[in-house]
This record gives C-alpha cells, structure tokens and sequence, in this order.
C-alpha cells in the first residue's frame, strides 16, 4: 500500500499490524515542534487523529499499540 506524507511533513515512524501493514504514522514539519498521528484508512489515506510535543504521548493517547494488535474499541 502506498501512503502519502502530507505536504512540508516528514514521517518519522510507521506502525503496523502482524500482516505488515501500516495501521499509523507519527510526523511533523521540520521544525519538530509539534508531532502528528495519522491513522491509515484501507484506501491509503490518512485520517489525522492528533498533536503532541513528543511522539510517545500519541502513542498513548490513541492507543496506538491496541490499534496494531486489532484490539482497539472504538
């Protein structure tokens, strides 16, 4: 699956499930102030789910682990 970075944004971590394929992206603008989390959809677009000053507080918040491992409620 092709997924697309959002314009003047650099991807600095890929999450993915068992079947290696991608469930999440962590980036930022290149002054790494603040960091994103996109949720990759089937299609390979992306779904914004947050902002954080440090990649592990998305991961957290988002359950991004739980996401991975397909255990995640919405």
């Amino acid at each position: 699956m092709n997924v697309t970075t959002p314009k003047g944004e650099i991807a600095w971590v890929g999450y993915y499930n068992a079947a290696g394929e991608p469930v999440c992206i962590v980036t930022s603008k290149p002054a790494r102030d603040f960091y994103y989390l996109y949720e990759v959809n089937a299609d390979g677009s992306l779904t914004k789910l947050g902002r954080a000053r440090e990649p592990p507080e998305l991961e957290e918040k988002y359950h991004v682990y739980e996401r991975m491992h397909g255990t995640y409620k919405k």
